[in-house]
């Protein structure tokens, strides 16, 4: 081997490093990815007093004389915030097999009128009554319900994710798809996460044991 070719041995690899190096500086960074925010631990605006019981199952009568069972949640809100709010209550179930339901569609109006008599309060109104002003104080609480249709498969967990009881907000970003080097971003709320688990397989829904699980604040 030649002086030359020694050379040219030697040096060939660390050059073409180099290269591959600055050719990468050159390239566009992937645009950095925000961490999930959590809700503050002190809240830093107005949040409403939430309260809700266990999921209870009920059968209603449909058009065609045949029972439907739906899932409700019956709840409280109170606002000890310094001013008035307008509460427009999102609420989402999502279960432990992929599902995701929203509140109230797909539940005819019936359902609610069934639920409110077997209940017995005067005071319950109706998922679309209670979306408004809501006042200062204990006394000018509202009481209302969510419902959704029961699944047709076996739910094992379910959580409840309820939005519209705080002001508090986050923006995350993500990659875009379409782009890499750029970012899209996303306006999270702070929404209540309340869990509970089913166990067993019973022959009928009203006959399902619901325990209820954790509850907590997260941003979603």
């Amino acid at each position: 081997m030649t002086l030359k070719r020694r050379m040219n041995h030697v040096f060939s690899v660390p050059v073409i490093a180099l290269v591959l190096i600055g050719l990468a500086c050159l390239l566009p960074m992937p645009a950095p990815v925000t961490a999930a925010p959590e809700p503050s631990l002190v809240p830093k605006s107005w949040q409403l007093d939430f309260s809700a019981d266990a999921p209870r199952a009920i059968a209603v009568k449909n058009l065609r004389g045949k029972y439907e069972w739906f899932w409700y949640v019956t709840y409280k809100v109170v606002n000890n915030t310094d001013r008035e709010r307008l509460f427009t209550p999102e609420i989402v179930i999502g279960t432990d097999k992929g599902d995701i339901a929203a509140a109230g569609r797909n539940v005819p109006t019936r359902v609610f009128d069934a639920i409110k008599k077997k209940v017995g309060n005067r005071l319950l109104e109706s998922p679309t009554q209670v979306v408004g002003r809501l006042l200062r104080g204990e006394d000018h609480a509202k009481e209302s319900v969510a419902i959704w249709p029961a699944f047709k498969h076996n739910v094992d967990r379910i959580s409840v994710y309820v939005g519209g009881l705080s002001g508090e907000t986050a923006v995350v970003k993500t990659p875009d798809p379409e782009d890499p080097s750029k970012t899209k971003e996303f306006v999270l709320a702070k929404t209540l996460e309340m869990k509970y688990s089913f166990p067993g397989s019973p022959l009928s829904p009203q006959d399902q044991a619901v325990i209820t699980g954790q509850k907590k604040w997260i941003m979603r």
